[in-house]
């Protein structure tokens, strides 16, 4: 048994108790009480006294096969070595706080197989929910990236491709939808997917009770995106007002935006090449207006980063909080809810995790300070507990 002693605990991100500190004991990797703080006496305690205690934070989107460096270089390099990589680029996330992760792109499926090797205990590291290749059309630029896509080019296709990845041992199906800033000649605006292909994808992947995660700039595959019933829009760039009402109106799609990518693109143009930099000045612009629109309508949404596209993303996650908070008027606790309620619901795993609650996962985080009131604060990672077992300090 291990005990959190005297944690600071967030009313909104804690179930079933009532006050803002507490005695967390944790056995068997799951939280099997919540008491009131000084109540709870063993040997193996952790004082939390200063410490702010959530929920272990949900990356919502990022890919672990890509670490930022020149894409062609990467491509080439041998899967074995890249699986090495993940597994390092994971970590770097677990030590910042990221307890679950989900990838929602990789090439040859490497991600799925490091996926296991977490679960199996060979290895620690985050929760994966990993999605392997994704299925696209026939489109520009889609060699960019070597073979992180599985192209198709029909309703039928898209059955087959489903099932392929489903074979393969995917936990999400991921599709794209529109155009992307990262490929070359792509337009980010534009869709690139018909609706009754989209449709069978969803269909088939409905049939094999896995959610589907789409790649979606754009306002008309949105909204394409949201009459077809995926689970997740990642990006959510380009929005107008039918995309808001339609987001309102739905309880069964959810969009994910990741402003980290196209900022960090215009910020920091030396990290990628210039198409991308070109891309994403605009996509900055109308990205910040749809956030802000979808914020001011109270549209529940997801968390992501796009980790993996630009040096030193993972495990940055704190580029994603103060864009949000800073460009877009969201509160620290906003945010926080995000990474890691929302998110939980979103990715349909908030049985086990999400909030603090008896029975749940002991997937947990600690800061030194108040990060619902400074977002700063999540730079001072104090300790994560992955399945209640201390793996970082």
């Amino acid at each position: 048994m291990v005990v959190l002693k005297n944690a600071r605990i967030l009313p909104e991100l804690t179930e079933g108790f009532e006050g803002n500190r507490a005695d967390i004991v944790i056995s068997d990797g799951i939280i099997q009480e919540i008491k009131a703080p000084g109540t709870v006496v063993c040997e193996n305690a952790y004082d939390m006294t200063g410490k702010t205690v959530i929920p272990g934070l949900i990356e919502g989107h990022l890919h672990l096969d890509l670490s930022g460096m020149n894409t062609f270089e990467e491509n080439v390099q041998p899967d074995v070595y890249r699986a090495m990589r993940a597994v390092k680029l994971a970590q770097d996330n677990l030590r910042m706080g990221y307890t679950t992760v989900r990838d929602v792109g990789d090439r040859n499926d490497i991600i799925i197989s490091v996926a296991q090797a977490f679960d199996d205990g060979l290895v620690v590291g985050p929760t994966v929910l990993p999605s392997g290749r994704i299925i696209s059309p026939t489109e520009k630029g889609n060699n960019f990236f070597g073979t992180m896509y599985l192209e198709a080019d029909s309703p039928e296709e898209y059955r087959k491709a489903v099932r392929t990845q489903y074979q393969a041992g995917a936990k999400w199906i991921k599709i794209m939808a529109t155009g992307a800033v990262m490929n070359p000649g792509g337009e980010p605006g534009a869709a690139i997917i018909f609706e009754d292909e989209l449709q069978a994808a969803c269909d088939a992947a409905a049939y094999l009770n896995l959610p589907v995660s789409v790649h979606c700039h754009g306002s008309e595959g949105i909204k394409m995106s949201i009459r077809c019933g995926v689970r997740t829009i990642e990006h959510s760039s380009i929005m107008d007002d039918e995309c808001i009402r339609m987001y309102k109106a739905t309880d069964k799609t959810f969009m994910v935006p990741t402003l980290s990518a196209p900022f960090a693109f215009v910020e920091f143009a030396g990290l990628v090449p210039e198409f991308m930099t070109e891309k994403s000045k605009h996509v900055v612009k109308v990205l910040t207006e749809g956030m802000i629109a979808a914020r001011e309508a109270g549209i529940k949404m997801g968390w992501g980063t796009d980790a993996g596209v630009y040096t030193g993303s993972h495990g940055n996650g704190i580029y994603e909080f103060r864009l949000r908070v800073n460009k877009i008027g969201f509160t620290p606790l906003e945010t926080l809810i995000q990474a890691t309620k929302n998110n939980s619901e979103i990715l349909l795993i908030d049985d086990k995790l999400g909030t603090i609650k008896e029975g749940k996962c002991a997937d947990l985080v600690a800061y030194d300070g108040n990060p619902d009131e400074d977002i700063e604060v999540l730079n001072d990672v104090a300790c994560v507990f992955k399945n209640g077992r201390l793996v970082t300090a």
